[in-house]
């Protein structure tokens, strides 16, 4: 079922205070730099996510762009960090069936406090928009759990 702009801006509108109220009722906010609350580094290098998504640039075309900004570019090839999706660039171009990796298009990330099943399934039934449509490798959602 496809989803109108405004029933994404709805849903979402309601699931990013369930976030909120997940994490204080776990007392999580005592772990996060007050100047930070309501930031998105909260969840980027460590803390405590069960989610983290992985959209295209095609996927975040279709949140509103106060949402789309909590979303941060990620490396497709993983640094001396361990910050990637793959860990090889030959595991990228044979996850796309690409001959370069300048093929692949670019990934951003956004992690989650909790998420249930039901939510997890919503985010991922945004591929129904864009599938088949871009014409790029990379069109739908990557789940990575912490």
């Amino acid at each position: 079922m496809y989803k109108t702009k405004k029933e994404i801006e709805e849903w979402i509108k309601k699931f990013n205070p369930e976030q909120v109220e997940r994490m204080r009722a776990d007392n999580y906010f005592d772990s996060i730099d007050e100047k930070d609350l309501h930031g998105s580094e909260r969840f980027r290098g460590g803390g405590n996510w069960s989610v983290e998504l992985v959209a295209p640039q095609a996927l975040l075309d279709l949140l509103p762009e106060w949402e789309s900004k909590n979303w941060w570019e990620v490396d497709v090839v993983m640094d001396d960090n361990g910050e990637g999706i793959f860990e090889s660039e030959q595991e990228a171009l044979d996850e796309y069936g690409v001959k370069n990796i300048d093929e692949v298009n670019a990934h951003f990330a956004r992690r989650f406090y909790d998420v249930s099943l039901d939510e997890e399934e919503w985010w991922i039934s945004l591929e129904k928009e864009i599938e088949g449509k871009t014409g790029l490798p990379f069109e739908q959602f990557r789940v990575n759990y912490g």
